[in-house]
């Protein structure tokens, strides 16, 4: 992370130094006083189900968890509300065009060797498109989720899908996820 480097201030060019600010050791511009905060990433990532409630799952061609299954995600654009990154993210890696139906999860995530980031979770539905691998995928396809495949990174099996999984047991395949 840039920040962990930063020997001047991004604003004034001052030179920065380490003080207590807020019960922890920041750097700080003795000049402007500008702090600066280590923040986490914000991600977005989709559940998407098909009409047989099967989920959609990249293999990933990226680390971490190179080869691994995973839900598709990406990091949200400053300019970006949290939909317009599932949408996206989703669409270059998958090809699918989906909509979020409802967030299930804000899952923080601080074992990522990238970055710490809060990923909002979301339900989608496919709208259109046509099932591809892209963008950092080597593999999209759709999995039951009583057969799931191995490997799956990012704990996605444990934090998301075998609680999804849970929830839908015993539901008829037509009734709505509420």
């Amino acid at each position: 992370m840039w920040m962990d480097h930063a020997k001047f201030c991004p604003l004034c060019r001052a030179d920065l130094s380490t003080v207590v600010v807020f019960g922890r050791e920041r750097p700080r511009c003795p000049d402007c006083g500008l702090v600066l905060f280590k923040n986490p990433a914000s991600a977005a990532a989709g559940v998407v189900l098909d009409v047989r409630r099967r989920v959609l799952l990249i293999r990933r061609g990226i680390e971490p968890f190179l080869d691994h299954w995973a839900l598709p995600a990406g990091y949200q654009e400053i300019d970006e509300h949290p939909h317009d990154t599932l949408r996206r993210e989703i669409q270059e890696e998958t090809g699918m065009r989906v909509e979020p139906e409802r967030l299930l999860d804000l899952v923080y995530v601080p074992d990522d060797p990238r970055k710490p980031a809060n990923l909002a979770v979301f339900l989608c539905r496919v709208v259109g498109g046509e099932l591809r691998a892209a963008d950092d995928a080597k593999e999209a396809a759709w999995f039951d989720l009583d057969d799931l495949p191995e490997p799956i990174g990012f704990d996605n099996r444990a934090r998301i899908l075998e609680p999804l999984r849970r929830e839908l047991e015993g539901r008829e395949m037509g009734d709505r996820i509420e």
